[in-house]
């Protein structure tokens, strides 16, 4: 059928057919220019009463790895695929521009399929050869040699968990590297075991999403799973695909990794992992869902994911239901396509040049100022940090005018950033007002105005932060617009329904307020790039955790006032960082 071509049939004691199979994966739910990814693949596919070869076909997760793997990630660095099998997922990293690929396994018939494959898509620079996980006679002389380390769908034996991650290890970048897995968790006890053999090795784990599914062809993706009954288990009570990245910790100045971060890496995992198990089915309903690791998923926020906007009371499609959960929650999520698709060049402009200004800002408090912006707390006019070791930035765009010098010092990249950001404030402004009309009424109606505009940027391995309101002045709300799509492992915010309407001005907590706060609904709504998250500035909320190895996580956002006034003086000092 459609995307399968048969290329030969033959007798090798018994039926073994080969065929070469046209792969076309979704990529756009990943950060990447490019939407798709088209791989035609020489595959053996071996009949019920052949001993399976798992190494000369195509697995479901090839797929995960395509939709989810990040162009930066490969782009222009030296990639090693372990567990190569038929180069697929090396063909994938060829076809997102990186440097050089390798494609290894330890059986020869894969080896030589791995060439044929580069051949038959005219990725010349893929190369393939023995490694070994178990022998290091057959690793490659050069120690710590690859930026990047791929294995995909490789630990379903108990002896691999040890042996890949000996590896990965020895071939890993020390600086820098990322070792990029997707897993089936096929046994937990195996794929628990790998996790904490990576940890011994002084690695940090970052996983992404629990129970990932293909999203590309199904049609493809339905005839690999029914191929094998292996890939098939996976989908059974909800244990799916993981994807996994790691990369070595920073070593301290003796050159040693710390054991006791070691341990608390361990136990960390081990907590994950005692949350794994799924409970048996009661009634024909799921007790519990498999535990996700990144940051608790409300079950409304799933319904979305599979049926769209209407069964969630935070993410919205109109202005009639942003304004209802507005008042209701706290907070929406106003999610417009048309929106999205007329201003997507806007939005790439304004994360350019927020990446930009940031870094000018940082290297300014860091040169002129004497301040170690990943751990101080400071507070400028433009920038400030709130936390000790918070790695988490809130920074404004400085009006721009011809009457006054306060923007005679600003270097060019927050000239651009501010005259990048008002234009994408002009088109918000637009479409927040209605939505602010509907919450304050006709009656109190008055002149609705942003009376601030920046950026909050997380840097990777940003901690997550402690529940907070921005204010206690009713009446004013912030409007985040998503630069880039949020998914859970950067740590979207997160919000406790209804905690606007809680008392911020109380002398102290009742036990009743804090039973309240404690029962209150919590959901930390993933974002797609342009979606437009508004929240009254009283909703108690935090940043989650940004687990990324090499992302930042930023975000613009625009503070309303709908009284009328001009005031937010909550954040921000009068000392510009480019005094001298």
């Amino acid at each position: 059928h459609d995307g399968f071509i048969l290329t030969t049939f033959k007798v090798v004691d018994d039926m073994v057919l080969e065929l070469i199979t046209r792969l076309e994966i979704d990529r756009t739910s990943s950060v990447s220019e490019e939407n798709s990814i088209k791989v035609n693949v020489r595959e053996e596919r071996d009949c019920d009463n052949v001993p399976l070869r798992t190494g000369l076909r195509v697995w479901s997760a090839s797929f995960i790895f395509g939709e989810n793997v990040l162009l930066d990630e490969i782009e222009n660095k030296k990639v090693l695929e372990l567990g190569a099998g038929t180069g697929v997922n090396g063909l994938i990293c060829a076809k997102l521009n990186a440097s050089s690929v390798v494609c290894s396994d330890v059986d020869i018939k894969s080896v030589n399929l791995c060439v044929t494959n580069a051949m038959l898509n005219k990725e010349f620079d893929v190369v393939s050869r023995i490694i070994d996980w178990g022998d290091r006679n057959t690793y490659f002389e050069k120690r710590n040699a690859f930026p990047v380390i791929v294995a995909v769908d490789v630990v379903y034996l108990e002896e691999q968990p040890k042996q890949l991650a000996n590896c990965v290890e020895y071939h890993l970048c020390k600086e820098n590297g990322t070792f990029l897995c997707v897993c089936g968790v096929r046994k937990r006890e195996y794929f628990e075991t790998f996790l904490l053999e990576l940890a011994k090795r002084g690695m940090e784990v970052y996983f992404d999403e629990v129970g990932l599914l293909p999203k590309s062809n199904r049609e493809q993706v339905e005839e690999i799973r029914s191929n094998h009954k292996h890939d098939e288990e996976l989908l059974e009570d909800g244990k799916g695909y993981r994807m996994i990245r790691a990369r070595f910790k920073k070593i301290g100045s003796k050159g040693e990794s710390n054991e006791e971060e070691v341990e608390e890496e361990e136990e960390a995992l081990a907590g994950f992992l005692d949350d794994l198990d799924i409970d048996d089915n009661v009634g024909g309903m799921k007790k519990q869902r498999a535990y996700d690791v990144l940051t608790s998923s409300s079950d409304d926020e799933m319904s979305a994911d599979r049926n769209g906007t209407e069964d969630v009371p935070f993410l919205c499609a109109t202005v009639e239901s942003s304004s209802k959960s507005l008042l209701r929650n706290g907070f929406c999520v106003f999610r417009d396509e048309h929106f999205t698709q007329t201003q997507a060049e806007v939005l790439e402009k304004v994360h350019s040049h927020c990446e930009s200004y940031l870094n000018d800002l940082l290297e300014r408090c860091e040169s002129h100022h004497g301040i170690k912006y990943d751990t101080d707390i400071f507070r400028f006019k433009e920038i400030c940090s709130r936390a000790m070791n918070g790695k988490r930035y809130d920074f404004q765009a400085t009006k721009i005018s011809p009457v006054d010098d306060e923007a005679k010092n600003l270097p060019e990249s927050g000239k651009a950033f501010a005259e990048c950001l008002q234009t994408l404030a002009n088109v918000i402004e637009r479409k927040c007002e209605r939505i602010f009309e509907k919450v304050t009424g006709e009656e109190k109606r008055k002149k609705i105005t942003i009376v601030n505009r920046g950026c909050v940027t997380s840097l990777p391995k940003a901690p997550e932060q402690h529940f907070h309101a921005d204010g206690r002045k009713e009446g004013m709300y912030n409007c985040f617009v998503a630069l880039r799509d949020v998914p859970k492992i950067q740590g979207p915010t997160e919000f406790i329904f209804g905690s606007h309407k809680f008392d911020h001005d109380a002398p102290h907590e009742t036990t009743k307020a804090r039973k309240k706060r404690e029962k209150a609904k919590r959901a930390a709504p993933k974002l797609r790039k342009g979606d437009i998250l508004l929240y009254d500035y009283r909703t108690l909320h935090r940043g989650g955790e940004n687990k990324r190895c090499h992302d930042r996580r930023a975000i613009s956002y625009f503070l309303f006032d709908t009284n009328g006034d001009i005031g937010d003086t909550w954040n921000f000092e009068d000392a510009s960082v480019w005094d001298d």
